[in-house]
């Protein structure tokens, strides 16, 4: 049963996680590299699969599907390539509260709540069209259902419906999750490698391993249902071998696993500022009523032992599945995530376990420091209402999770003026154009959505006197990208007769893409350059 004080802070905690998610959400535009993929099914046809060139190497189809419906009923605002993202991110915090729930306690998920409602980091990732966020939610969901089913037939030593329908369920899920991203497997390898530990410490019987090893068999299978079909549909890119080479270019290895997990560390707190802290400073004052004897309770729905540290740590075989399953998910992806070029968008679905531990640690805390008196629940309620206010600090100032990231939109929207001007001056409509647009998809995107005909290319073939040209002016628009890569360069050695410079934009990249570079700090007067050129 939830009690009353549980609510009203669980209110609290979501009210505050719709507001941090939402705030000037139309601030935040398409800008990174890999959201202009995931972004533009909508701009292709049928003979173009739908999707954009080589989609397939940067993400499966889940979440460019769920953009691609968005535009469909949104229309190519701002709201659309955000929205899958920005639910994901909203639902996945009641889902944290209540995993927490019922693996310690009502303190355990509303402190895990209330520190992921105000982590800046997934705050930011959140606001993007990126698959973090939907990766975040599908991974939890499938760790959540194998802990009620796990759960189920260790209460009950049988095979019921109930823990044969969670197994489903968290299986779905882990294939949902493998689908939006392709590390997504790690649901999977989360709960299989927990529910070992958890057997052995809890010296399972003959006939409780035999139980585990069929739902772990079910969840295997309903995850390969969903992925299997994908997988196979990659044979005619070359196979998941094409991908895998793709992804192998940001794997840096043992060699490189100290330099990129303290450049990691240096970036994400570059992310995170004050109103994270804000939601610690609930967790401690949920801590704080907890310790006195009208405090939250301590029971988990699940089972009645009191949530002790013994319980938790002290006593290893007590252990809940959940338990394990967040430590193998937070020491699992502490020891890979410095294995591949420090993204900090690698280290989202780590908070979330880390999120997860804050709760259980944060019951221990309260076990430790228990007291007898009691102490009036409108003090520390008006606390917390008091850190959800200040947490608005944070987008008020425009700290990077609510920074302005409409470069690339503005520039584009330039492009579209001055080729209009060029048209006009050609005598043809100012919407008459043609843009090819040369390794920069957040420009691709935002081109296409100011309804202009637009072609991304990786090659400079279309400006050859020998290929038929469109009846319209034609542009080239180039990027950091571009300018950046030695292929570029060649080509333009070869072709850069064909065309004039019309016009230079700067661009001010958010820390989001300055900090995808390797080095941990970089210039905030730094600026990046988008040209644009006219075929003659």
């Amino acid at each position: 049963m939830i009690s009353k004080d549980e609510k009203i802070y669980l209110f609290i905690i979501l009210l505050l996680t719709v507001t941090l998610r939402l705030w000037g959400y139309d601030l935040s535009r398409v800008e990174h590299f890999d959201e202009g993929v995931y972004a533009s099914n909508i701009w292709f046809n049928a003979e173009e699969g739908y999707r954009y060139p080589d989609r397939h190497l940067y993400a499966p189809p889940l979440l460019p599907m769920f953009i691609e419906w968005s535009h469909v009923i949104l229309g190519p605002t701002a709201l659309a390539p955000l929205l899958p993202g920005l639910l994901a991110g909203i639902v996945t915090v009641p889902l944290l509260w209540w995993f927490g729930r019922r693996v310690a306690g009502p303190l355990a998920g509303l402190s895990a709540a209330a520190v992921l409602s105000t982590n800046e980091p997934h705050i930011l990732y959140s606001r993007t069209a990126l698959t973090e966020p939907l990766l975040c939610f599908w991974m939890l969901l499938s760790v959540y259902l194998a802990h009620e089913s796990f759960s189920q037939f260790f209460r009950t030593e049988n095979f019921s419906k109930q823990s044969c329908l969670y197994s489903v369920l968290a299986g779905l899920a882990a294939g949902f999750a493998w689908l939006t991203k392709y590390n997504g497997w790690l649901a999977l390898a989360i709960t299989f490698s927990a529910s070992i530990a958890w057997g052995l410490f809890s010296r399972f019987s003959f006939r409780k391993w035999k139980l585990l090893a069929i739902h772990c068999v079910i969840i295997l299978l309903m995850a390969l249902l969903l992925w299997l079909p994908y997988l196979s549909s990659l044979q005619k890119f070359g196979g998941y071998a094409s991908v895998a080479g793709n992804h192998h270019k940001y794997f840096v290895g043992l060699s490189g696993w100290s330099d990129s997990l303290f450049s990691q560390i240096a970036k994400q707190f570059q992310l995170l500022g004050f109103t994270t802290s804000c939601g610690i400073g609930i967790v401690i004052v949920l801590i704080w009523q907890g310790v006195f004897k009208n405090g939250l309770p301590q029971e988990s729905a699940i089972q009645s032992e009191k949530a002790s540290p013994a319980f938790l740590f002290g006593l290893f075989g007590n252990i809940r599945p959940g338990g394990w399953m967040t430590a193998s998910w937070l020491i699992g992806l502490s020891v890979a995530i410095p294995l591949y070029y420090p993204y900090p968008r690698l280290c989202v679905p780590w908070m979330v376990a880390f999120c997860m531990a804050f709760g259980l640690i944060a019951v221990i805390l309260q076990d430790k420091f228990r007291k007898k008196n009691e102490i009036k629940n409108s003090i520390p309620l008006t606390v917390t209402a008091v850190l959800a206010v200040s947490s608005l600090i944070g987008p008020v100032l425009a700290a990077p999770a609510w920074e302005s990231r409409e470069g690339l939109f503005h520039i584009a929207g330039r492009c579209v003026s001055d080729a209009g001007e060029v048209a006009l001056s050609q005598e043809h409509r100012s919407g008459e154009v043609v843009f090819y647009v040369y390794g920069e998809p957040a420009l691709f995107y935002h081109l296409s959505a100011a309804d202009r005909l637009t072609g991304p290319i990786g090659h400079l073939d279309f400006a050859k006197p020998s290929v038929s040209r469109m009846p319209y002016p034609t542009f080239l628009v180039i990027g950091p990208h571009a300018l950046n890569s030695e292929l570029f360069h060649q080509q333009w050695a070869e072709n850069g007769d064909y065309f004039e410079l019309v016009a230079e934009y700067d661009y001010k990249p958010s820390l989001l893409i300055k900090l995808n570079r390797k080095e941990a700090h970089s210039n905030g007067d730094e600026n990046w350059r988008v040209k644009l050129y006219l075929l003659k």
